[in-house]
This record gives structure tokens, C-alpha cells and sequence, in this order.
């Protein structure tokens, strides 16, 4: 349990930050140690050593170990035998996104190069595969070109390939030599000479002329004649295919083309041909759909109902999903009359599975796309007739039903009108569902739930019996996870009763530690602390980890939270006490979060995450003592008087307004710690940063509030742009009672300020303390992201020069500048929500002490403090940027260097990490100075 949940809360925690000067020896040392193994006289050390280079690289991917290390295996390719080559070869290429990294390109060229003049073809085979895999940094080379060229006219057929090897990779990379080859190429297949399989080896090569109009369209032209000249099935699968991927990456011949594989799918009777065509016009339609015509998919639809073949039928329709899910949808003109919705009607209740789910989920996309030009309500009945009859079908493929279930979930997205009879539907099919069917039903009904969970409660009474099946039946399966996930969300946030509170409780005790841990966490998610703080109290007790056992105790803590601000009674009157209560729980779980928290076991979020709740029910109860004491100590009588003589009604008030202005700078603060905790969460989830941002909002709506309320006393006008800010609250934004809450007090603030008259200050002090204390009670659900991260992204930096071992500053004279360079790695996982676009480097300078030796020539007035900014896009997940920093000022400088991720929409993180950087500026001449003085002291005594 302890790994599954240490996974759970960061799949890539041990990502390190930074780069330390015990993690440079490490890398030195690991590069000396492969070095030794390279050396050995034995052939099998030399060859571990090569294979553990790929290794090496991704542990310390930073240029200089990389041009060390890849130099060395230079050598060993130019002295050692073909295994060895061989094992270097598949170096290069599982490094390929290391290889611009190398510093000195030319000395690396020439020691492989020098193995073609070999008189072994083998060898100069391996040496050109390698010159191939290398293509990217070598691209221009013209003696390596002239190489490649030669020997494809070789008598030798392993040097031969290695040569089609080579050129097809330089194709790719090299205009001039895409370019110079076209016609060698075509020369060789059209060559009676040739043999048929090397003929298809180089035909691929023609993928690769885009690189501009002339060379694309000669390729073009050359892949017609090859579909002319040689009709037999591998050349036309082959040719069509080259011409395909040509297309996709020059572009001026799309249309041509997909008329092109439109022709042959109609005429040409051999079914591989006919599958090859439709494939390629799939991948043409997600690439260039914007330049497809209605008749495209006319000819398409009418194909799909003419071919006998339910195999081509399913190629087809899956083209057909393909242009119909992209931008197309809405440039194209879909008449009532056309085929393509003969096609739905015709193939979604089709006897092949297969056939009809491609179908339904067409059908989907053309009713999310509001193209259907009618009331979808046929559609949907279709899509619900569809999964009775898979899952009524034992036989029922997984991948059929989740594609119909993910289709039956867009549409309750797209159109929420129709969610309750979607999950009426679901909900009966359940007690027919078994194993992973019945697993995949309850995923879908909670991803209905997460939008519209008010359409779970009627089908409360079948997800209990489904549970209680599962219970006596011992089956611990996700299944029971969402059986119960889908109660906490039918529940809405209010308390379970206790007959389905004591169904949960007794599905955890039949089951193991894990599955107790994930019911946890989904009862956090939605409000059920009771139910998360049972079950906490006897999982801690399982935990041998001492950072899983602060985690969990640290979330026994949060749920009692939930549930003391729950028992406040219905008059208030113990709610400052419970609220105090609350704040001593949130900083001892606040200690155990930061008590459970290491560098491979990270809680930043949920530390970071907590202090600003911690802050916000300070600020909440802040305010309600403030409303107290108005109440307590209303303003002296003395205060009208002077009222009256200064003509300013304010002034009466002047007491509680400078304390509600001093709230106000409390929110205010507090808004924007929330904002950077939103933007320093790169890796969440949507919902869990539209949790952050409820936070945020609930914190302005009282300081708007508040703002209204003060601007009321001292000009008898409310700010309407702040009263605006209230009103920009919508359901689908908010959720539980944190938006009723919300609510209640943009209602009350109108009634406050259409009934009560300006100088009636007792009004709205009750108004302020009837919001803080709603903002009190409302639950406030914890988010994905405080108990697992989906996606991971790290910045990782190098910078240089660093301070050594004694981290004693390093020095630069005042009137020259230091070079700082500044190398950084992206480490991530698969990128589900968002992805790095580009890295901001800022470099900040300040003076921390000037020095007392101050120069004639040194001006007082100098900047001590200057800012610097870099903007760079990663080339294979590397970035390099270099500053100029003047340090004018003598004395002690301190450097601060931070990465900032900008995503794909411009959007910037501030995920950091920052390096600092200690600096020595002095004077030469001073200096010399010194030293003089100090010599003649010396010399006197």
C-alpha cells in the first residue's frame, strides 16, 4: 500500500530541482568509470560500457558530459571492431535528442568518418547507418553527402542499404540534398538493375521532398509515374502511402491527392488497396481537414454503403469520424439530404459491434456539432438503445462499450437536458453488468456525476443494491470505488444517512488497505469528511512509512475540521469557538503535512494549499470579530458631534471603517497568495485549479463587500465595478455550499442596499457578519490535485560558474561584466493537461553589502539592483540562455536566478525552481592599493 500511494500523490517526485556540485562529481565519476570499460582489452567490458551511455545521458543530460562522452565513443568507433560499431550505432540512435549537445561537431564527423575509407564493406555500412543517425547535426555536410551518393552505386547490398539508409534520413533533414538525390532515386528504381525489394526501400525517400515547391513537386511527379509503371499491389501500398505522408508535410497537393485515393478506392478491386486508402485519407483528414470539400465525404459515405465488406465499411466510417470531429464540421455544408446521415441511420444498429459503435459515436459528433439541423432527441434515443444492446451481448468487446459510454458522456456535457435519462439508463443496465463492463458503467455515471450530480439521486437505489452484491460476492474492484464515489456525489455534500453511511463502512472492512485509502480520498473530494475520518483513524495504524503516516494523520485532522464547523448550532452561538477549533486543526495537520514532506515524497501543493485556508478562516473570523466589537462598542456619542461640526457623516464611523479597510488589506493579500498558488500549479488538473479559483473568488466577493459597504459610508455611492465582480459567479464555476453561500450574499448585499438607508451603519455590520459567517460554515471539497498529480513536469538547472565547495562568493572586477550561463532540462511524463511551449530564465542582481572601500572613479548613485529576462523555446526538452551582469557597486552581490514554464496558450507558471548566486565586486586598483599599504606596515614594524 505504501508504494501504490506514494505513486499516487507524485509519480515523479524524485525529479531533483537543480544541479549540485555533488551531482557534477557523480556524473564525472560515472564517465570515468564507463571510460575504464572502454579501455579494457575485453570485448564484452567494452561493450557494457557502450550500452550504458543511453543511461548516462538521461541521468545528466547537460552538453558537457554529453561532447565528452560521445568524443570517447568516437574513438572507439574509429578503433575497434564492427560489434563494437554496431553497439555505438544503437548509442546514436536511442540519443538522438542528446546529439545537438555535442560541443565540438567537426572532431566528432571526422574520427567516424575516417572507418568509410575501410576496405570492409561491412564496416563502411555501420559507419554510414551511424552518419544517418546522426543526420540532424550534420545535415549540411557535403563530403558526407558525396559519401552517401557513392555508395548507393556500390556492388556490395549491405553497403547499399546502409546507403538508402542514410539518404533517407539526410532527405529529411537537408533541402540541398533532398534536393540533389531526387533524381538518383528515381534513376535507380526505374534502372532494370535494381532489385525489386531495394526499388521499395527507396521509394519511402519521396516522403521526405517537401522542404520546397520544385523538389516536392518532382517527387510528385515521379511517385505518378512509379503507380503507372508498376502496378503490382506492394508498389501501389508503398507509392500511395510515400505520396501520403508527402502530402501531409508539403500541403499544395492535398486536394489532389485525396481525389487521387478517392479514384482508387472506386476502381481498384483489391481490398489491401482499398484499406491503404482509406487510412491514408484518415490521416490526411486530421492533418488538412480545413482544405476538404463536401463531395470528399459524399464519395466516402456513398462507398461505405455500397462495399459489401463490413472490414472497409469500418476503415470508412472511421474516415468519416475523423473529418467530422475536426474544423471540417463546420465548413462543410451537410444537406438534409445528404448520405452522411444515411450512413447513421443505416449502420447504428448494425449487426457488427464494431460497425455500429464507429457509427453511434458519428452520430455523436454530429449532434455535439449542432449539424443535424433538428432535436436531437432521436439520436440520444439511438445511443441508448445501442448500450442496451451491447451490454446485453456477453460477447461485448471493452473497447466498444467504453467508446458507446464515452460517446453517451460528451452528449450529457454538450447538452445537459439529457443527462438524467442518459443515467436512468445506465443505472438499470448495472444489475446486468459484470466485472470490467460494470466498472466501465459506474466511470461513466461519475463523470456525469462531476457536472450534474443532482441526476445521481434517482439512482441511488440500484447503485446501493449493486454495492451490496459486490460486498457479498468479496469482489474489491475499482467498481466498488465508483459504486461509492457515486454516492458521495448524489449526496451533494450533505450527510449520508446512516443505513448508506454503514453500507460504505462495511464494503472498506471486507477489502484491503489501498482500497480503504482511495475511499478516503474520494469522500475529501466530495465533502464526506465523516465517513474519510472513520476510516483514517484505523489506516494510520497500518502505516509503516513515517512520511505516509504524517500524510495520513495530517488528513484524520482535515476531516475533523469538516466536521467540527459542521457541529455549529443552528443559533451561532459556538461558532467563533468551533471555528477556533478548526484553526488549531488545520496547523496541526499543516505540521504533519510539512513533517511528511521530503524530496522524494513531495507535499508542496498540499502544504502551500492548506496555509492559504488556514488564512482565509483567519480572515473570515477576523471579520466577524470586527462586526462583534461594532456590536460591543458601538462609536461614542461624542462622535455625531463632531460629525455634525465637520459636516462628514463618515466620521461618526471612522473607527469600525479603518478596521474594515484593515480586513480589506487582508483579503487583498491573501488573493493574491491564492492566485500564485494557482499559477505555480502547472501539473493540475482543471478541476482542481477551478477549486483554487473558487478559493480566490470567495475571498474577493467579501472584500468586494466590504469595499462596497465603506465606499457607501464616505461617498453614499457603492463601487459598481466591484458589485459587478459579485454578480460574475455562475453554477457551472462554483460548486456545494461555497456557491450558495456566494449567492446568499450577493442577494443579501442588493437587499442591503435597496432597504436600509445610507446612515443605517447597523445594517450592513449585520450584513458583514452574516457573510463571514456563512463563509465559516460553507464546506469547501479538497481537489484532485491536494492527493495526486495525473501529469509531471521539472525544471531541472545547471548554472554556471558556481561558488566552490566553501561557497565563498565569486569574484568579477567592477568594471567588467560575468558571463552567467544558464542550461536547463524539462523532465516530464505524458502531458495530459498542458505543455511547455517555452521557459523564461529571470536573472535578478542586488546589492547586499556595499564595501567600504569605496573608488574615486565609483559613482554613489549606481544601481544596486538590476533585472534580467530570457525567453527560450526547449529544443528536445533542452534550453540554454547566457547573461551579461554588471556589477558596478563594490561589495557583496547577491544573483537570483528563476524558470517560469510558458504553456502551449501563453499562459506563464511560476514553477520555478531558483538558484542564488553570491558575487564579489571589487576594484583592481583599490585592491592594489590595499595590498601596498599593508606591505609597508609590515615592512615598518
Amino acid at each position: 500500500m505504501a508504494a501504490s500511494m506514494s505513486n499516487s500523490r507524485n509519480m515523479n517526485s524524485s525529479i531533483s530541482e537543480n544541479v549540485t556540485a555533488e551531482q557534477e562529481q557523480d556524473a564525472n565519476s560515472a564517465l570515468t568509470e564507463l571510460d575504464k570499460g572502454l579501455r579494457s582489452i575485453k570485448i564484452g567490458n567494452q561493450c557494457e560500457a557502450v550500452v550504458k551511455f543511453p543511461k548516462l545521458f538521461e541521468k545528466y543530460p547537460f552538453p558537457i558530459l554529453i561532447n565528452s562522452a560521445l568524443l570517447k565513443l568516437a574513438d572507439v568507433f574509429r578503433g575497434g571492431n564492427n560489434f563494437i560499431r554496431l553497439c555505438i550505432l544503437k548509442v546514436t540512435q536511442q540519443s538522438e535528442k542528446h546529439l545537438d549537445k555535442i560541443i565540438n561537431v567537426d572532431e566528432f564527423i571526422k574520427r567516424i568518418f575516417t572507418v568509410l575509407h575501410s576496405n570492409d564493406p561491412v564496416a563502411r555500412a555501420i559507419t554510414l547507418r551511424t552518419l544517418g543517425s546522426i543526420a540532424c547535426i550534420i545535415s549540411e555536410k557535403k563530403n558526407v553527402h558525396h559519401s552517401i551518393v557513392l555508395s548507393l552505386d556500390s556492388h556490395d547490398a549491405v553497403e547499399v542499404e546502409a546507403a538508402i539508409f542514410a539518404a533517407n534520413h539526410f532527405s529529411a533533414v537537408s533541402k540541398i540534398f533532398a534536393a540533389g538525390i531526387c533524381s538518383k532515386i528515381a534513376e535507380m528504381i526505374s534502372g532494370l538493375a535494381t532489385p525489386v525489394d531495394m526499388k521499395l526501400q527507396l521509394i519511402p525517400i519521396f516522403q521526405h521532398m517537401h522542404h520546397d515547391i520544385t523538389t516536392a513537386s518532382k517527387a510528385w511527379k515521379v511517385c505518378t509515374s512509379l503507380l503507372e509503371g508498376y502496378p503490382a499491389c506492394r508498389f501501389v501500398l508503398l507509392t500511395l502511402d510515400t505520396m501520403t505522408q508527402l502530402a501531409v508535410k508539403s500541403l499544395f497537393t492535398v486536394q489532389q491527392h485525396v481525389q487521387l485515393l478517392l479514384s482508387y478506392l472506386q476502381t481498384d478491386c483489391r481490398q489491401a488497396v482499398k484499406i491503404i486508402c482509406l487510412n491514408n485519407l484518415k490521416q490526411l483528414a486530421k492533418i488538412s481537414s480545413h482544405l476538404w470539400r463536401g463531395e470528399y465525404i459524399e464519395s466516402i459515405s456513398d462507398f461505405m454503403m455500397c462495399t459489401p465488406s463490413i472490414r472497409l465499411k469500418i476503415f470508412a466510417v472511421n474516415v468519416l469520424n475523423t473529418i467530422c470531429n475536426s474544423v471540417a464540421i463546420q465548413l462543410i455544408p451537410i444537406l438534409p439530404e445528404a448520405k452522411l446521415k444515411a450512413v447513421c441511420q443505416e449502420y447504428c444498429y448494425h449487426d457488427n459491434l464494431t460497425l455500429s459503435t464507429r457509427t453511434v459515436q458519428l452520430m455523436t459528433v454530429l449532434a455535439k456539432s449542432g449539424r443535424l439541423n433538428n432535436e436531437i432527441s432521436e439520436e440520444i434515443t439511438m445511443i441508448q438503445t445501442h448500450l442496451i444492446l451491447l451490454i446485453s451481448n456477453e460477447k461485448c468487446p471493452l473497447k466498444e462499450l467504453k467508446l458507446s459510454l464515452q460517446c453517451a458522456v460528451q452528449v450529457c456535457q454538450a447538452s445537459p437536458q439529457y443527462c438524467g435519462s442518459f443515467v436512468e439508463t445506465m443505472a438499470n443496465l448495472l444489475p446486468q453488468a459484470q466485472g470490467k463492463h460494470a466498472e466501465l458503467l459506474c466511470e461513466s455515471l461519475a463523470a456525469v456525476g462531476d457536472d450534474n450530480s443532482q441526476n445521481l439521486q434517482g439512482a441511488v437505489p440500484n447503485i446501493l443494491s449493486y454495492l451490496s452484491q459486490s460486498i457479498e460476492t468479496s469482489d474489491i474492484s475499482n467498481t466498488r470505488v465508483f459504486l461509492c464515489t457515486l454516492l458521495f456525489q448524489a449526496a451533494r455534500g450533505a450527510i449520508i444517512p446512516n443505513q448508506i453511511k454503514d453500507l460504505i463502512l462495511h464494503s472498506v472492512e471486507s477489502s484491503n488497505h489501498w482500497f480503504a485509502y482511495k475511499i478516503v480520498r474520494q469522500a475529501m473530494r466530495y465533502s464526506q469528511c465523516g465517513i474519510a475520518e472513520i476510516l483514517l483513524h484505523q489506516l494510520k495504524k497500518e502505516i509503516a512509512s513515517e512520511n505516509l503516516y504524517y500524510w495520513l494523520t495530517a488528513l484524520e485532522f482535515l476531516s475533523q475540521i469538516e466536521m467540527k464547523i459542521n457541529s455549529v448550532k443552528a443559533d451561532n452561538s459556538n461558532l467563533l469557538k468551533c471555528s477556533s477549533e478548526a484553526l488549531e486543526l488545520y496547523q496541526k495537520a499543516l505540521v504533519a503535512l510539512k513533517a511528511g514532506s521530503n524530496q522524494s515524497f513531495s507535499l508542496k501543493f498540499p502544504i502551500e494549499y492548506i496555509s492559504v485556508r488556514i488564512q482565509l478562516l483567519q480572515a473570515h473570523q477576523q471579520l466577524l470579530l470586527t462586526c462583534n466589537t461594532f456590536r460591543t462598542s458601538p462609536p461614542p456619542a461624542i462622535a455625531s458631534a463632531l460629525a455634525a461640526t465637520n459636516g462628514q457623516d463618515s466620521a461618526r464611523w471612522s473607527q469600525i471603517i479603518g478596521q474594515l479597510e484593515k480586513c480589506v488589506q487582508e483579503y487583498e493579500e491573501l488573493s493574491v497568495k491564492i492566485s500564485e498558488l494557482h499559477w505555480s500549479s502547472f501539473d493540475a488538473d482543471p478541476l482542481s485549479l477551478q477549486n483554487v479559483d473558487i478559493l480566490q473568488q470567495s475571498c474577493d466577493v467579501i472584500k468586494s463587500s466590504i469595499t462596497t459597504i465603506v465606499s457607501l459610508v464616505h461617498t453614499g455611492v457603492g463601487l459598481l465595478g466591484e458589485r459587478r465582480k459579485m454578480h460574475h459567479t455562475s453554477d457551472k464555476d462554483l460548486d456545494g455550499s461555497i456557491r450558495l453561500a456566494l449567492q446568499q450574499i450577493s442577494v443579501n448585499l442588493d437587499t442591503t442596499l435597496h432597504t436600509t438607508p445610507v446612515s443605517d451603519m447597523t445594517s450592513k455590520i449585520e450584513f458583514l457578519s452574516s457573510s463571514a459567517k456563512l463563509m465559516l460554515q460553507a464546506s469547501h471539497p479538497y481537489p484532485r490535485y491536494f492527493f495526486q498529480s495525473l501529469q509531471s513536469t521539472a525544471v531541472k538547472l545547471a548554472v554556471s560558474p558556481q561558488q566552490n565547495i566553501h561557497q565563498e562568493p565569486i569574484s568579477i572586477r567592477c568594471d567588467t561584466h560575468m558571463t552567467l550561463k544558464v542550461e536547463g532540462v524539462i523532465q516530464h511524463n505524458d502531458s495530459l493537461y498542458r505543455q511547455v511551449k517555452s521557459v523564461t530564465i529571470t536573472a535578478k542582481t542586488n546589492l547586499q553589502s556595499r564595501s567600504s572601500a569605496t573608488s574615486t572613479n565609483n559613482k554613489m548613485n549606481e544601481a544596486t539592483s538590476q533585472f534580467f529576462t530570457r525567453t527560450v523555446e526547449p529544443h528536445n526538452d533542452y534550453f540554454c540562455v547566457n547573461f551579461l551582469l554588471p556589477f558596478p557597486a563594490l561589495g557583496i552581490h547577491g544573483i537570483t536566478i528563476e524558470a517560469a514554464i510558458i504553456d502551449e496558450n501563453g499562459a506563464t507558471w511560476n514553477t520555478g525552481p531558483k538558484e542564488t548566486l553570491t558575487v564579489k565586486s571589487y576594484d583592481d586598483m583599490i585592491l592594489r592599493q590595499q595590498q601596498q599599504a599593508r606591505f609597508q606596515r609590515l615592512t615598518q614594524h
